[in-house]
């Protein structure tokens, strides 16, 4: 008896937290991601770091799938049926079939780290580690680019690679995380720590305004807004308009001359040439990638390819049109499934979440967070970038935790009265004095 009992426990306990050391590989891999330590340690690019970790992460994965008896989420099957239509593209590619292939098999590696994360994030500590540990990496990275301040025409440039060498892939990646370091400010109960965090969104915020990324700024009101109205309008946190307001006043007024012009060459091509005539070209390449997609609606040109038949060698600057014109109308429809189920995880968390709980401010800050992404995407291509999917599946994350915790609660027997022949003849007499 004692001996099924144990066993019962611990297939229990193996139940709650499943993953363990694939979700370890996998908080290190999102450390290596978004850290990018290999740039600027000297001889770590030689060890490949993100590759060998995702690879271990993969492994650790597999190792431990049978431990986990769980219905996979929507959002990761339709991430799966993507995976396979994105491989499904790569041999009908009519541009070039290899390089198809070899993004595809790129981003092959984030799909199950996110099935990790969807199934191993069940539990309020795990989701803030990791949401912990990706804001944090952000904000040094912000912070060393501000010092560094590597010029790409007036404009902030990541000092490293990836998904930072781009001002306006480094804007996105800094506004997705600053709701996040809000929600840890608010939830921190240590002054020092909400000053530290206080810091770090300073920074953070002045990093954006110096990309003069006009995708970024909007980006950036957008979470604002939709952060302030969770946590100021409806949380009752008044002093966060003065303090955030101040924060952006203070961020354009000392370094938003480059983005000043940005914005007024949109209507005044005099202003500077080179900011209109970027505008104008984006205003071609969405236009091209959407005649692209009805082209080839089946499997579209294959992932990484529009740049080919753009005309003009570069992106679409859309995530969306990305998508289909890369992956076709399958693909398209596959992603806006996705981030329909994100959403949807989202407000289905808040309706069962207390919002001024921990819970209910990271809930708040990944749906600010989300909020910036649809739109600051619109004018970038960040379809294939991991922290487009990381940022899903959190939301996931959200809603497992959100609706345990509810379906614990709801499960927890109230107390039960006492039958009228367990009361003592005292609480007897009581009950029928009352009753006279």
């Amino acid at each position: 008896m004692g001996i099924a009992t144990t066993q019962q426990e611990v297939i229990q306990k193996k139940a709650r937290a499943p993953f363990k050391l694939a979700y370890k590989l996998v908080l290190l891999f999102l450390v290596v991601y978004f850290a990018r330590p290999e740039d600027w340690i000297p001889g770590l690019h030689y060890l490949h770091l993100a590759k060998v970790v995702g690879i271990l992460a993969i492994l650790a994965f597999l190792a431990e799938l049978g431990s986990a008896r769980r219905r996979w989420p929507r959002e990761c099957v339709l991430l799966f049926l993507l995976l396979g239509q994105m491989f499904l593209t790569a041999p009908f590619s009519p541009v070039w079939s290899g390089g198809a292939f070899g993004v595809t098999r790129n981003f092959a590696y984030v799909v199950p780290m996110i099935l990790v994360i969807c199934l191993a994030v069940n539990t309020l500590p795990r989701l803030q580690r990791i949401l912990f540990w990706q804001v944090v990496s952000v904000a040094v990275i912000a912070g060393v680019a501000v010092v560094k301040f590597r010029n790409a025409g007036g404009r902030l440039e990541g000092v490293l690679n990836g998904n930072y060498s781009n001002p306006n892939d480094l804007a996105l990646a800094i506004v997705i995380a600053l709701p996040i370091c809000l929600a840890f400010l608010l939830s921190s109960r240590n002054n020092l720590v909400k000053m530290a965090w206080l810091g770090c969104m300073g920074v953070m915020t002045y990093a954006v305004v110096l990309t003069a990324s006009r995708a970024g700024i909007l980006a950036f009101a957008v979470a604002m807004g939709v952060a302030l109205w969770h946590f100021s309008i409806k949380g009752r946190h008044r002093y966060l308009l003065v303090v955030l307001g101040g924060l952006a006043v203070c961020a354009l007024l000392t370094s938003g001359g480059t983005l000043k012009k940005r914005y007024e060459a949109i209507f005044n091509p005099q202003e500077s040439g080179s900011a209109w005539g970027s505008a104008e070209q984006r205003n071609m390449l969405l236009k091209r990638s959407i005649v692209i997609t009805f082209e080839h609606p089946l499997f579209g040109v294959g992932p990484g390819n529009f740049e080919v038949v753009s005309g003009v060698w570069h992106v679409t600057h859309n995530t969306y049109t990305q998508i289909s014109s890369e992956t076709g109308l399958p693909g398209f429809i596959l992603y806006m499934m996705i981030l329909w189920c994100a959403w949807s995880n989202l407000r289905q968390a808040r309706r069962i979440t207390r919002a001024r709980s921990e819970l209910g401010l990271l809930t708040a800050s990944i749906q600010a967070s989300l909020a910036a992404f649809l739109v600051g995407s619109f004018f970038a291509s960040e379809g294939y970038q991991y922290f487009t999917y990381f940022l899903i599946a959190y939301t996931t994350a959200v809603y497992q935790i959100a609706k345990r915790a509810k379906q614990s609660q709801d499960a927890t027997p109230e107390p039960r009265p006492l039958a009228s022949a367990e009361r003592s003849s005292e609480e007897q007499g009581e009950a029928a004095w009352s009753s006279v």
